[in-house]
């Protein structure tokens, strides 16, 4: 019976063990952190100085009333092309429309008394001088009234150049002075952006450097550009240098007007690699990542490049192919126990 009861305390002792060593099992599978990861890429990286601007058309010009009157005629709406000479509007002085009636009146006038003075003067009653007088003040009168005519009608207001017409500011029946804004046609093939720069980046930015400039209006699509010129002086009041960036014509979908990011491409590399930003974590502006072997986590000290948007160049301190924390990464340590799973994107 003693030993019935010596065995039997054996297998329990056994079985306690076994329970134990299950439980630290599952304890240690909970103690697993989650994290995401993705791969250490390897891809083309561009290093930029970026600006916002809006867009504008390298040939543009505002058109102006010549002449103070009413606006009797509009041929054009915005957006609308135009050719070089084509008439936009007709503006005519209330002294002229009142020309052309009085020009009008003498005429009719003129042209009574020769036909009252025609008939008498065949039957000699009235003289020829006095006749001729007559005819020759009525050809005078209508000399008067075609300059007249011609007068009211140059005052035509035309295009200077092929283009669309981007802004109208006038309409059918308005009074204008001389000098009023009425439109301003726009070449929209031939773009041209100009921003300010500090003069910090003089020493960065050259012509004939590469551009490109991104509308989110057109979700974000990019539009190659070129730096054309560098203003020679710096701007004593905020520091800044006036940069022309020429954009290329073929471009559709880009206007003037368009609030846009350019961004002056300073250095790229074509075989970079390359992880998302946000898996840098500074300890002590020290540079470091976190990867993952064997189910724990490693702390990696890199040595970081040129960086474009939310990806950054790696130049030491990772390889290629290997996984790197993106999220999750927050109080990890040196052999944390981490449960890895893969985004099929960078961050």
């Amino acid at each position: 019976m003693k030993f019935v009861s010596v065995v039997f305390a054996i297998l329990l002792a056994v079985g306690c063990q076994g329970e134990d060593k299950k439980k630290e099992e599952v304890t240690a599978t909970n103690r697993l952190v989650p994290v995401e990861v993705v791969d250490v890429r390897t891809g083309p990286i561009r290093d930029t100085l970026t600006s916002t601007s809006t867009v504008d058309s390298r040939l543009s010009v505002d058109i102006v009333a010549e002449i103070p009157g009413i606006v009797v005629g509009l041929d054009v709406e915005q957006g609308d092309t135009v050719k070089k000479n084509a008439r936009l509007a007709q503006i005519q002085r209330a002294e002229l429309g009142l020309g052309v009636d009085t020009a009008k009146s003498s005429v009719n006038r003129l042209e009574s008394e020769v036909e009252r003075l025609k008939p008498l003067f065949d039957k000699g009653v009235v003289s020829r001088q006095m006749f001729d007088e007559s005819v020759w003040r009525l050809e005078q009168a209508k000399s008067e009234q075609r300059r007249a005519n011609t007068a009211a009608a140059d005052q035509r207001v035309t295009s200077p150049m092929d283009g669309v017409v981007a802004v109208r500011t006038v309409n059918i029946g308005q009074q204008v002075a001389m000098g009023t804004p009425l439109f301003r046609v726009v070449d929209p093939a031939d773009l041209v952006v100009f921003v300010n720069l500090p003069e910090t980046a003089l020493g960065r930015v050259f012509e004939g450097q590469k551009t490109y400039v991104e509308s989110e209006a057109l979700a974000s699509k990019q539009f190659d550009g070129t730096v054309e010129r560098i203003s020679p002086v710096v701007d004593p009041r905020t520091g800044t240098v006036r940069v022309t960036i020429g954009v290329a014509s073929q471009n559709e979908g880009l206007r003037p007007g368009m609030f846009v990011k350019v961004n002056i491409v300073i250095e790229e590399k074509s075989d970079a690699l390359i992880i998302p930003r946000r898996s840098v974590v500074y300890v002590e502006d020290e540079a470091t990542v976190f990867t993952v072997a064997k189910g724990l986590a490693e702390r990696r000290s890199v040595s970081l490049g040129v960086s474009e948007g939310a990806e950054i160049q790696v130049l030491s301190g990772l390889k290629a192919g290997e996984p790197v924390v993106v999220l999750g990464q927050d109080g990890l340590k040196n052999g944390t126990p981490v449960d890895p799973s893969k985004r099929k994107e960078a961050l």
